[in-house]
């Protein structure tokens, strides 16, 4: 099967250290918010109006969710915390005791109005992180998988049978059964040749498509899950260590991908800077958190 080649072009042109967790939200999907983990802040963009905005955070801060009160929910070190517009509030706390000092990273709502986070180790090695569900309606973290390393990627088929997840230390993109708000029969289904980049954050469109960014590969890659994962589609994108990927717009057909700079003396002005993609594909609606 031949891959259809597409291009991304600048949507905003603030340089993250680490972009990562794009979101689009509101009445016609139009308001995209993203993180620099590493700068400590959150970062919008309006696609129709194009304005823009950023508010610091007090700590690392891995994902910002919409939740169906209007307020963020933020991935914050110690947290998830809530953010209102003006402050922020504690929410849920892992409370465990840990070998070696630990963030959030990646998480995204499932269908179900739970939040699925993961965690890993500020140093980024294997082994020490964890991957929990954070109930929409107890509030309480229920852990599913110990001893991951990068948690990224997240996305459910439209059918809200199987799960798929990234922990991009063991190279791939990996399915689970998904049953009654859990999941269960983990099996690598794309295994991915790390001199194309690594497997990072991830997405769904409205045909089983998987939509993944590699970091350290310039490019996001979908993946037909409904064709034996054939590649189809491939996107070019300037900056080199590309992180993250969501649909946005009132169509849902724009793909909005971040990158990160990481202060590296090879980065150039593209890296860290937040894209966006026409891909003829149409995504899925950002599901709100239902727990606040």
């Amino acid at each position: 099967m031949a891959v259809t080649l597409l291009a991304a072009e600048l949507f905003d042109e603030r340089q993250c250290t680490l972009g990562e967790g794009p979101v689009s939200s509101g009445p016609s999907h139009a308001q995209v918010e993203w993180v620099d983990i590493e700068g400590k802040k959150v970062l919008s963009r309006n696609i129709e109006t194009g304005q823009s905005s950023e508010y610091a955070v007090p700590e690392l801060v891995g994902f910002v969710i919409p939740t169906e009160s209007g307020k963020s929910l933020l991935g914050t070190t110690s947290g998830p915390v809530l953010y209102d517009g003006n402050s922020f509030s504690a929410y849920a706390s892992r409370n465990e005791s840990d070998v070696t000092p630990m963030r959030w990273n990646d998480a995204k709502v499932s269908p179900d109005g739970d939040l699925w986070l993961g965690s890993m180790a500020i140093t980024e090695e294997a082994g020490y992180g964890s991957f929990y569900r954070l109930d929409g309606q107890t509030q309480k973290l229920k852990k599913f998988l110990t001893g991951t390393g990068i948690s990224n990627g997240l996305a459910w088929s439209q059918d809200e049978r199987t799960f798929y997840y990234i922990d991009t230390l063991t190279f791939g993109i990996e399915a689970f059964d998904y049953v009654d708000r859990s999941i269960s029969h983990r099996r690598m289904v794309i295994p991915c040749d790390t001199q194309y980049g690594f497997p990072d954050g991830m997405c769904i469109d409205s045909e089983d498509g998987l939509w993944v960014a590699f970091y350290n590969g310039s490019a996001v890659r979908r993946y037909d899950t409904r064709n034996s994962f054939a590649m189809t589609h491939e996107i070019k994108v300037p900056a080199l260590r590309t992180t993250s990927c969501a649909f946005a717009g009132k169509a849902l057909d724009k793909l909005i991908i971040t990158s990160a700079e990481r202060k590296n003396p090879a980065s150039t002005t593209d890296d860290g800077r937040t894209y966006i993609c026409e891909t003829g594909f149409t995504g899925m609606a950002t599901t709100l958190f239902a727990g606040a």
